[in-house]
Order: structure tokens, then sequence, then C-alpha cells
């Protein structure tokens, strides 16, 4: 058993590869690196056009009309506003026109009627 894994082992270790050496590592970063900066340039460009894009469709869009939607003498002549104390407060029906009595006249008729 032991003699077992001795020879395990030693078969593990002889297929272990030596480390590469230190150009081809220094060049498969660099290559990394250049896939990288390739991939951003990329995604930013994409990302710029896509903006270019949407910046010209929102300048086609007609700006809206500001027309009112509702005549103000339509809206007038159609609504009756009260106020939500009116309904506590006692009704009266009167008509000061037909209620106040005459005014007294001036003597003088230049001047008009006394107040």
């Amino acid at each position: 058993m032991n003699e077992d894994i001795q020879k395990r082992l030693r078969n593990a270790f002889a297929e272990q590869e030596d480390a590469p050496p230190f150009d081809a590592t220094w060049h498969g970063a660099e290559r990394q690196f250049a896939r990288r900066r390739r991939r951003l340039r990329t995604f930013t460009g994409v990302a710029a056009a896509a903006l270019a894009i949407a910046a010209v469709f929102y300048a086609r869009i007609p700006a809206p009309v500001d027309e009112p939607l509702i005549e103000m003498g339509e809206l007038l002549g159609s609504t009756y506003w009260q106020a939500p104390s009116d309904a506590l407060l006692p009704e009266h029906r009167i008509d000061l026109y037909e209620d106040l009595p005459a005014l007294i006249g001036s003597p003088d008729p230049g001047e008009g009627a006394l107040l």
C-alpha cells in the first residue's frame, strides 16, 4: 500500500510541467489586456452609437401643442361651484334690488340720490 502511494505520487509529479518562461507569460498577459481593452472600446462605441440614435429619435418627436383641451368659456358655463360650508349656512332668498327701500332723492337735481 505504501508503495502504491509512492508510485501514484511519482506519476503525479512526473506529469507536472515546468513553469512557462517569463516571455511567454508576459506576452500572454499582454494579449489578455489587449482583448479586454478591445472589448471595452467596442462596448463604449456601441453605447455611444445607441445614445446618438436615441438623441436623433428624441429630436424627431414633435413638440406638444400648447392648445387647451377645454375652452375656458365652455368650462365656466357647464360647471357650478359651491363652497362645502354653504350647506351649513341658512338659506336666504333675498333680492336686494327688490327689498331695498327707494333712495331718497336730493333736493338739488344735479347731485343725484342721497345715500
